[in-house]
C-alpha cells in the first residue's frame, strides 16, 4: 500500500491569483470547476509577479544598499494521493519533508544561453522549508481518469526578494521537493538459544570442573574465543521523492523604481539639517492602480521629520512619479548612539520602509514591502550664509560643499578609532562608481572566517569594470636616502682583532678598534638582509574581487572572506580600487587607475570558545 502511495504521489505549488478571498472559498471554486491543465487544483493562478527597484542621487558620501524584500506571495502547497485511511495517511505525514524552491530565471526562450545549448542564468531568491509541520487541509476528490484521491493543501507565505543578477526579462517558478523518508526497521534475532544481552562466562568449560579427572587440572577455554566480531555495516537511510508537476512560469516585473535623493539646507541652523526627496515611480508598461500605504524613515543618530503629512494614504496610476519631502536632523550631541561610529562624524545611516498595494484586478491585490538604508552626509557648507557664485566664476565639477573638521589646522591628525559594524563607503565623482563594505553586524572569532559585503553602485554613463584588491597590512617602503643609511650604518664586526690594536685618546684610556670586515659572503649578507615581517594579525582569503562589466544604473553585490589572528580591534589598512577599462585604454601607471580606500569598518575580534587569544 505505502508502495503504490508514494508511487502515485503528485506534487505541486499554485500561486492563486485571488488575493482577498479565504483559501475555503478558493478551493472551493476551484472543485467545482474543471480543471484542463497540469496542475492538480483547479485554480486560477497569477501571471504577473511584482518586485522592487530603487536608484540614488549620490552626493558626496552617499551610497545605497540592497533591500531585503519585495512582495508577500500567498502561495498554495499541495499534494495529491491516493484514497487511503486515517493511520496511513497520518504515517505519511510523519515521514514526510516539503520544501518549495523559487527560482528567478530569463524568460525570453531566444536568448543566447539558449542558442548556445548552455543552461540560462538563475538565482534562488527564497526557500519554504519545514511545510509538513502545519496542518494541512484534505480535499476528498473522485475522477474518472484517477479515482478516489486525497489531496493535501498548505498555505505558505513566500518572499519574493530581487534576483542578485540583471536579469533583462525575468520570470519566477516554484519547484516543490517532497521526500519520504522509510523507518529503520531493526533485524530480529532468530537464534533464541542464548537470551540477547546476556554475557558469557569467562570459562566455558567451567561445570567441566566437577567431573572425575578433571579437577586437578580443569579445562578452559576463554569465551572470547567463541565470540565472533562482525563489521557494523552502514545503515542508510531509505528516501523516496516524490514526483512534481511541471513548473509554469510566472513573468516578474519592477512594480516601482525607488530612490532618494538629498538637497542640503543653505541657512543657518544649529544642528546639521538635510532636505531628503524620495522619489517613487509606478511601473508604466503594465496598467495597474497603486496605493502608498506607509513611508518610514528613521536615522541612526538623529531624527526625521515629514513635510507633508497626511497625505498617506496617497493613490497612483502606471507611470506616475510621486515625491515625499523629508527634514533630517542630525544630533549634535558627542555622544553617539551605541555601536554607531563613522570616521566621518557628519555621516550618519538613513533607514527606509516602503508600503505599496498594487491592484491589479478586483480579485488581485499584492502587497510590496521594500526595506533598504542609505547613508546621509551632514557635512555642512564653508560659507552657508553667502549665497551661491555668480555666473561668471562658475566652473564645472565644482563642488557644493566642503568639509569643516575642528582639528583642520592640525599639522597631522591621529586616526579616529570606530568599532562601527556600519557599512562604509568610498565614492569617486570623475568615475561614477560607489563602492559598500559592510563589516559582519557582531564580533568574529579567532581563527574563524568572516565576510564583508562588497556593493558596487555604477552611476556613471560609461560601463564599468573593477577590481577589488584586499589590502589588510601595507607595507611602509622606505625612502631611497634611509635605505642606504641603513645598509651602510656603522656594525659591530665579526672579525677578530689584534690586542695591540688600540686607539688611544686624550683621557689615556684605550679603545679596541676592531679590524675591517674583508670577507665578501658577510659583506653581501648584511646588505641584501631584509627585515623580519611582523606577525599578522588579520589576513585577506579573498585574493582578488573582480566586479564587471557593470552596465550604468546597475549594482553589483558581493564578498570578500577575512580571517583574524589576534584578539581585539582590528583595522584593514586599505582596499585598492583598480579601474580594469582605464588599466586597457589608458596603460597601469596612468592617474586615477589604481585607488585606495582607508576609511573601512574595524573588525572587533573575540577569543573563540576554549581558545586562545592567539592562533
Amino acid at each position: 500500500m505505502e508502495a503504490e502511495l508514494f508511487k502515485s504521489a503528485l506534487v505541486d505549488a499554485i500561486i492563486p491569483e485571488d488575493t482577498v478571498s479565504e483559501i475555503s472559498e478558493i478551493l472551493q471554486a476551484g472543485a467545482e470547476a474543471h480543471n484542463d491543465s497540469n496542475q492538480l487544483l483547479a485554480i486560477k493562478e497569477r501571471d504577473l509577479l511584482f518586485f522592487g527597484m530603487f536608484g540614488a542621487i549620490h552626493l558626496r558620501n552617499s551610497v545605497l544598499l540592497m533591500p531585503r524584500s519585495d512582495e508577500r506571495l500567498r502561495t498554495l502547497a499541495a499534494i495529491r494521493l491516493p484514497h487511503c485511511d486515517e493511520d496511513v495517511l497520518k504515517s505519511f505525514l510523519s515521514q514526510l519533508s516539503f520544501k518549495v524552491d523559487v527560482w528567478a530565471i530569463e524568460e525570453s526562450p531566444g536568448n543566447e544561453q539558449n542558442a548556445t545549448g548552455a543552461a540560462p542564468p538563475k538565482d534562488l531568491v527564497y526557500t519554504a522549508e519545514a511545510i509538513q509541520k502545519n496542518e494541512p487541509m484534505v480535499l476528498a476528490s473522485e475522477t474518472t481518469t484517477s479515482g478516489q484521491t486525497l489531496t493535501l493543501v498548505w498555505e505558505i507565505e513566500i518572499s519574493l526578494n530581487r534576483p542578485r543578477f540583471r536579469l533583462p526579462q525575468p520570470a519566477i517558478i516554484l519547484i516543490p521537493s517532497a521526500t519520504i523518508t522509510a523507518p529503520q526497521r531493526e533485524e530480529t534475532d532468530k537464534n533464541d538459544d542464548l537470551a540477547p544481552f546476556r554475557p558469557l562466562e569467562a570459562n566455558v568449560l567451567e561445570p567441566m570442573r566437577f567431573l572425575p579427572g578433571w579437577k586437578q587440572n580443569p579445562p578452559y577455554l576463554a569465551a572470547s574465543r567463541l565470540e565472533r566480531v562482525l563489521p557494523m555495516t552502514a545503515t542508510h537511510k531509505h528516501r523516496v521523492h516524490l514526483q512534481h508537476v511541471p513548473s509554469r512560469r510566472h513573468r516578474a516585473v519592477p512594480a516601482t523604481m525607488s530612490r532618494i535623493r538629498y538637497q542640503k539646507v543653505n541657512t543657518f541652523t544649529t544642528a546639521p539639517t538635510t532636505i531628503a526627496l524620495l522619489d517613487i515611480d509606478i511601473i508604466p508598461f503594465v496598467r495597474v492602480d497603486a496605493t502608498v500605504e506607509h513611508i518610514d524613515l528613521s536615522l541612526k543618530n538623529g531624527r526625521t521629520e515629514s513635510l507633508m503629512p497626511g497625505f498617506l494614504p496617497m493613490h497612483a496610476r502606471s507611470g506616475d512619479c510621486v515625491t515625499f519631502l523629508y527634514r533630517l536632523y542630525q544630533n549634535s550631541d558627542l555622544d553617539r548612539h551605541p555601536g554607531f561610529g563613522f570616521a566621518n562624524p557628519n555621516i550618519d545611516v538613513l533607514s527606509i520602509v516602503l508600503r505599496l498595494a498594487m491592484q491589479v484586478n478586483e480579485q488581485c491585490h499584492p502587497v510590496l514591502v521594500m526595506n533598504w538604508t542609505a547613508n546621509v552626509d551632514f557635512t555642512p557648507a564653508l560659507n552657508p550664509s553667502f549665497g551661491p557664485p555668480s555666473q561668471p566664476i562658475q566652473r564645472p565639477n565644482r563642488p557644493t560643499s566642503l568639509p569643516v573638521h575642528p582639528d583642520s589646522g592640525a599639522v597631522a591628525s591621529v586616526p579616529t578609532l570606530s568599532t562601527s559594524l556600519q557599512p562604509t563607503f568610498a565614492t569617486n565623482p570623475r568615475s561614477g562608481l560607489s563602492i559598500s563594505f559592510t563589516a559582519p553586524m557582531s564580533p568574529v572569532q579567532v581563527g574563524e572566517p568572516f565576510t564583508w559585503k562588497v556593493l558596487v553602485m555604477n552611476n556613471s554613463t560609461k560601463t564599468a569594470k573593477i577590481a577589488i584588491i584586499p589590502l589588510p597590512r601595507v607595507q611602509r617602503q622606505t625612502t631611497q636616502t634611509q635605505l642606504f643609511a641603513k645598509r651602510h650604518a656603522p656594525k659591530s664586526s665579526t672579525a677578530s682583532f689584534h690586542p695591540r690594536e688600540r686607539r688611544h685618546t686624550r683621557d689615556g684610556e684605550d679603545t679596541d678598534i676592531a679590524q675591517a670586515i674583508v670577507d665578501e659572503n658577510v659583506v653581501y649578507a648584511m646588505h641584501h638582509a631584509q627585515p623580519v615581517p611582523p606577525e599578522t594579525d588579520l589576513m585577506a582569503l579573498t585574493a582578488e574581487l573582480r566586479i564587471g562589466p557593470l552596465a550604468p544604473d546597475q549594482c553589483h553585490e558581493s564578498e570578500i572572506q577575512m580571517v583574524a589572528f589576534e584578539v581585539g580591534t582590528l583595522r584593514v589598512d586599505a582596499m585598492r580600487i583598480v579601474d580594469l577599462v582605464r588599466e586597457v585604454e589608458e596603460g597601469a601607471a596612468a592617474a586615477g587607475v589604481l585607488t585606495d580606500i582607508r576609511d573601512l569598518p574595524d573588525v572587533v575580534v573575540v577569543k573563540a570558545s576554549g581558545g586562545s587569544d592567539r592562533q
